[in-house]
């Protein structure tokens, strides 16, 4: 329920929501003017520093006026306890609504789009206020197709008081730059790294970095390296994908120092673009060659002595004969003049549409053979081709269903796609989801950390021994091969699930292999009871491994040293 009165505005109804509390629509009950009012809820307003939050967005608003910024009216509180400000009130939809209905924005209305918001932040900047929330979902798009940028309920204003504590993380993660996924002060650069990701976007359909857990995207935009625009968009203006890029730098100091010098790239790259569309149109029209360069007069007879006139020279019959053979040549045939009619190319025009949408609705191709696409990608060698048919074809079949035979196959391919994008780019020490996938993520992940740390005999040990879990197991061929490169290579707050679901595996395979473990099965349980000796998390499960290897005779004190309790 939405209150029915907040100040002098007579509440419509609720057009959006967020984590500073409820924007609705409402009508000035003197003025009639339509306007969004801003309510921060009376249990909302009784924590010291949302209230500061939502005094700090009017405190910035108040400091702007743009015409790419939503302006802001009055401010308030109301008796019930609840604080509210009014604002203009933007008919029209928010950038993420165009981009979910459009799938992707044509690479000119990108540009026209980035240089609204690019003047924009140049206004806050220019006003001493970093935005470090640029999303779609905090710019409005008028029936006009104007942008309005809103929801400065987590800027920072130069020289105010902080009220992020240092090493917190405000933002939204797709869109966050790699300083301020780092608890880093966010600066002007930050907010043109966030334009560089709704950017990619638009032109995408997808946000540069994605993941399950924030944390694995926010690892990504500090560590990983994502696909370049083209290859969703092959034929992007290079130049504007060149802009998104160093948009998307990892230091901010390689990105444009700031917003003004990106809306002359922008400028820059609209004007090439549409200097090469127009050149390309004039070669085109120099195609048809001016056949008047050798229009001189016929008049060949020239006044002699008496008024008599000469009769034409030999290289006038010449020239004369040579342009009746010519025009002969351009006598149109009965089958010419038939097709030089309005109302018969009008019909072959109408015929030729109907065929395109007759061949273009019977060239949607069937699930399978979607499917077969997927097995032919999924057969090569990995690619970032993987991860635009899992996005395109494998999770689409998986949700719709339609193929329930080939399900756990496809299955296996999502499964392989998300090892190959995660050793693409290492994820952060994150608590897995769950799955035994994950835990050994979780394991190589750790062994990169030592290495990184200089720690190198200690990650190959531990490389080694998740080497030995899985291989041989089909489900982790890709990670196994990787595991099985970085080694070579390197030769010249976990989920308690995962844990125990990857050690009761081993131990059903190792009892199923029979009362006394096999010499392959007494080298995985040893492997497994050297990454988890000390994790009191899989006690249980420790002592059943420590059981099977003592009726294989492998737990003495000369075998496994390290491994007695």
């Amino acid at each position: 329920m939405h209150p029915d009165r907040v100040g002098p505005y007579l509440i419509q109804r609720r057009i959006g929501s967020g984590g500073m509390g409820n924007v609705y629509l409402g009508v000035h009950e003197t003025t009639d003017d339509h306007v969004a009012v801003k309510v921060l809820p009376a249990s909302m307003a009784r924590e010291e520093g949302f209230v500061l939050r939502f005094s700090r967005e009017i405190e910035a608003l108040r400091k702007l006026s743009h015409r790419n910024i939503v302006r802001i009216y009055e401010d308030g509180s109301t008796p019930d306890g609840s604080y509210f400000y009014s604002m203009e009130y933007v008919d029209g939809e928010t950038l993420t609504a165009l981009i979910s209905r459009e799938k992707r924005l044509p690479w000119k209305r990108v540009i026209e789009i980035s240089q609204q918001i690019a003047s924009a932040l140049k206004a806050a900047h220019d006003a001493g206020i970093v935005h470090r929330d640029l999303k779609p979902s905090n710019l409005m798009v008028d029936r006009s197709g104007n942008i309005r940028l809103a929801d400065f309920g987590v800027a920072h204003v130069f020289a105010s008081t902080r009220l992020t504590r240092t090493g917190g993380v405000v933002g939204t993660a797709e869109y966050m730059s790699p300083e301020q996924a780092r608890g880093v002060r966010a600066d002007k650069r930050s907010d043109l790294y966030s334009l560089g990701a709704v950017m990619y976007v638009m032109l995408t359909g997808r946000p540069p970095f994605t993941g399950k857990l924030a944390s694995d995207i926010l690892h990504q935009h500090q560590f990983g390296q994502f696909d370049r625009p083209s290859h969703y968009v092959p034929d992007l203006p290079r130049q504007l994908e060149e802009v998104v890029c160093t948009l998307l730098e990892k230091k901010p100091d390689k990105r444009f120092p700031d917003a003004l010098v990106l809306l002359r790239k922008l400028e820059n790259v609209l004007g090439v673009e549409e200097y090469r569309e127009k050149n390309a149109a004039t070669v085109s029209g120099l195609s048809a060659s001016d056949r008047t360069s050798g229009a001189a007069s016929d008049r060949t007879q020239d006044s002699g002595a008496g008024g008599q006139s000469r009769g034409p020279g030999p290289a006038t019959m010449v020239r004369d004969l040579i342009r009746q053979d010519i025009d002969a040549r351009h006598q149109k045939s009965a089958l010419g003049r038939f097709f030089d009619n309005f109302w018969v190319l009008s019909a072959l025009l109408v015929l030729v549409v109907a065929a395109g949408i007759y061949l273009s609705r019977r060239s949607v191709p069937t699930d399978r053979q979607r499917f077969a696409e997927a097995e032919r990608v999924m057969n090569a060698p990995a690619s970032t081709a993987w991860l635009r048919v899992r996005n395109e074809i494998i999770e689409p079949l998986l949700e719709s269903d339609t193929l329930p035979d080939e399900r756990s196959q496809l299955e296996l391919w999502a499964s392989q796609v998300d090892q190959f994008e995660f050793c693409r780019g290492l994820k952060s020490s994150a608590p897995t989801d769950g799955s035994v996938q994950s835990e050994l993520q979780r394991l190589i992940r750790r062994a990169f950390t030592q290495y990184g740390q200089g720690d190198v005999v200690q990650a190959r040990e531990q490389l080694e021994a998740v080497f030995t879990i899985i291989s041989g197991d089909s489900r982790y061929e890709y990670l196994a091969n990787f595991v099985q490169w970085t080694l070579t290579d390197w030769a010249g707050a976990q989920n308690e699930q995962a844990r125990s679901l990857l050690l009761s595996e081993l131990l059903e395979r190792a009892e199923a292999d029979g009362k006394v473990p096999g010499a392959q099965v007494v080298s995985t349980l040893r492997s497994a009871l050297k990454l988890y000796a000390d994790d009191p998390v899989v006690s249980g499960e420790l002592a059943r491994i420590r059981q099977l290897l003592e009726s294989a005779g492998s737990t003495t004190p000369e075998a496994l040293p390290e491994l007695q309790q």
